[in-house]
């Protein structure tokens, strides 16, 4: 009860505080990217490399191309490669991961856009481009954060709606050309 309890709280404290003119920005720079045929990255470490893998599956499944990056010495090279134009989104439980921030101050000196997900006041926070500040009561210094994992899921859930809604009505004869083919790789009821 006190698990569910407490990440129902955390949703609807973010519900309330999160800052849509900011979800908005952030939708619109990813699509904007992608528009132009530029790079989608996801940066991540730990349990926010989860994260980002997730982002990456479903912005996969909108005909996004995009990649996740959970290691940061690749984290690093992939944001010397990149270039004015293109989108990176960093996710982060802590804002403090001096491997992210390693990465971002890269990809800001390359002319990127930077996105990130993160708690407000932190270093990563002040270093963005479009802050989308997720702040919830969970101690970042625990094993396995749990809320903050849901929060960071949730916000990507937000921003690939955001980007569908501005890829337009075509993408919906691709969705369901894709449903169609998986249905045909589940076994069917006795």
């Amino acid at each position: 009860v006190k698990v569910v309890d407490n990440a129902v709280a955390a949703f609807l404290q973010y519900r309330n505080a999160a800052s849509t003119s900011a979800v908005e920005r952030a939708a619109e720079a990813i699509a904007a990217t992608w528009q132009t045929g530029r790079r989608i990255e996801f940066y991540g470490v730990g349990n926010s490399g989860i994260v980002a893998h997730d982002a990456e599956h479903k912005f996969f499944r909108l005909g996004v191309n995009a990649v996740a990056y959970n290691d940061a010495h690749v984290q690093v090279m992939a944001a010397t490669m990149l270039e004015p134009g293109d989108c990176v989104v960093i996710i982060s439980n802590s804002g403090r991961s001096r491997d992210l921030l390693d990465a971002l101050e890269t990809a800001r000196r390359r002319g990127a856009t930077t996105i990130v997900i993160t708690a407000s006041g932190t270093p990563l926070a002040h270093q963005a481009h479009v802050l989308l500040s997720v702040d919830h009561p969970e101690d970042y210094d625990r094993y396995s954060p749990m809320v903050s994992r849901l929060l960071h899921l949730t916000v990507i859930d937000i921003l690939t709606t955001g980007v569908a809604l501005r890829l337009g009505p075509d993408l919906r004869p691709m969705l369901q050309d894709i449903k169609r083919n998986l249905r045909a790789k589940r076994y069917t009821a006795p």
